[in-house]
């Protein structure tokens, strides 16, 4: 089982799930899942997972960008990426959503 904090951490970047209860010094990363879980044989076996990472920054952060993707390209998974101005709180926001089954 993949855990989402722990890969992230990778980055050197500090992870939250959900928020922040005193955000860090930008860049940081928020992140969100949810999973349904389901089997056969009255087993569950197979988690299907729906996670989003949120970079923030004061800027397009390209390196930051660059870092995530590649943990996202070397475990093959299909992401969709958006940016967008957050204009109230001065920052970008760059999102990775994606998909993933595991089986257990």
């Amino acid at each position: 089982m993949l855990d989402i904090k722990l890969w992230l951490e990778t980055t050197s970047l500090k992870v939250s799930e959900e928020r922040f209860l005193k955000p860090p010094p930008l860049p940081y990363i928020i992140f969100m899942e949810g999973a349904s879980v389901s089997g056969a044989d009255d087993k569950n076996c197979i988690t299907d997972r729906d996670v989003s990472i949120e970079l923030y920054s004061l800027k397009v952060d390209h390196a930051n960008e660059t870092l995530i993707e590649k943990l996202l390209n070397e475990k093959s998974i299909k992401y969709k990426k958006d940016r967008m101005w957050i204009d109230s709180e001065m920052m970008f926001e760059t999102t990775y959503d994606f998909n993933f089954v595991e089986k257990f």
